[in-house]
């Protein structure tokens, strides 16, 4: 009994997993879901129905899911998902409806599990990123290698196991910047992208290549300077503040029509990775790099 209710319990965190994957503007392929979660791609789909019954809308672009939470209207940038706040004060009108009334005991339902089973998701997921910020902060203190178990890297599609040495972690702890013995280079390493943390028992070898990274805009750190102009349509710019803040100082407007973002970035593949994810909403009017390397990003595109 114990071990079928251990089982349950592994399928339902392999479910919390997969929402957290898919909260993406990227989107992932379904093999690469498969090797991230250690199923088969079968049992993915499968999953794609069961999110679809609890009221996630699972889609598909250029081969990749993705799980979309937000709707665009003709005349304003909404949520499509409701806060806490709404869902409380629907919940409370409807309630003052008549007793037998089929339609408001569906929507009752709907809101609810909907909002329950967010709320679990979050709670889940953030216990669990909580426990590897204690484990690396542990390996920190008594300079301990540790290896970050199947760690999913997007610019590169691969999941692979990564032994580093920590060193500390960004102001938003969301990333830990870590010296990778294999390419014997400091790195930032995103803690929702690994899978589990090996703790070990060797010490620290490489102390003296250490050193502290600046996170860079758009989740990238490095040397290089990029300058880059973009304009975007104000959906682009939305999504833009929302999933990366510290960009916004470096964003304009213009007649709340026209949108820009200017300013020098580290690195290409992440803001190329958001353009190409909002196809037709940004155009690059500055950084001929960025243009090079979006046109070899596109040639690599496949769509059969």
């Amino acid at each position: 009994m114990a071990k079928a209710s251990n089982i349950e319990q592994q399928k339902i965190l392999r479910v919390f997993k997969l929402i957290t994957l898919l909260r993406s503007n990227i989107g992932r392929p379904v093999h690469k879901l498969a090797e991230t979660l250690g199923t088969d791609t079968r049992t993915i789909y499968r999953y794609f129905k069961l999110l679809e019954a609890l009221g996630f809308q699972v889609v598909k672009e250029h081969s990749k899911f993705k799980i979309i939470d937000r709707v665009e209207s003709s005349h304003e940038y909404n949520y499509g998902t409701f806060s806490e706040e709404e869902i409380e004060f629907v919940g409370s009108l409807l309630k003052k409806q008549p007793k037998k009334n089929l339609m408001k005991d569906s929507i009752l339902q709907k809101i609810t599990l909907r909002s329950d089973f967010r709320q679990g998701v979050n709670q889940l997921f953030n216990a669990n990123l909580g426990l590897f910020v204690d484990q690396l902060s542990e390996a920190i203190k008594s300079k301990t290698q540790v290896i970050l178990k199947d760690y999913y890297a997007p610019s590169s599609e691969t999941v692979s196991d990564r032994l580093i040495e920590p060193v500390n972690f960004n102001k938003n702890f969301d990333s830990i910047h870590a010296f990778e013995v294999e390419s014997e280079m400091m790195k930032v390493f995103k803690i929702e992208r690994i899978a589990a943390i090996m703790l070990t028992s060797n010490s620290f070898e490489f102390e003296s290549m250490h050193e502290t990274l600046e996170q860079g805009l758009f989740g990238f750190s490095g040397k290089n300077n990029f300058q880059i102009q973009l304009q975007m349509t104000r959906k682009a710019y939305q999504l833009m503040i929302e999933e990366y803040p510290d960009a916004k100082p470096y964003t304009s407007t213009k007649n709340h029509k026209k949108y820009f973002f200017e300013g020098q970035i580290p690195q290409l593949p992440g803001i190329a990775r958001f353009i190409l994810g909002l196809p037709g909403e940004i155009k690059v009017l500055e950084g001929e790099e960025l243009k090079e390397y979006l046109e070899q990003q596109m040639k690599k595109a496949k769509f059969w």
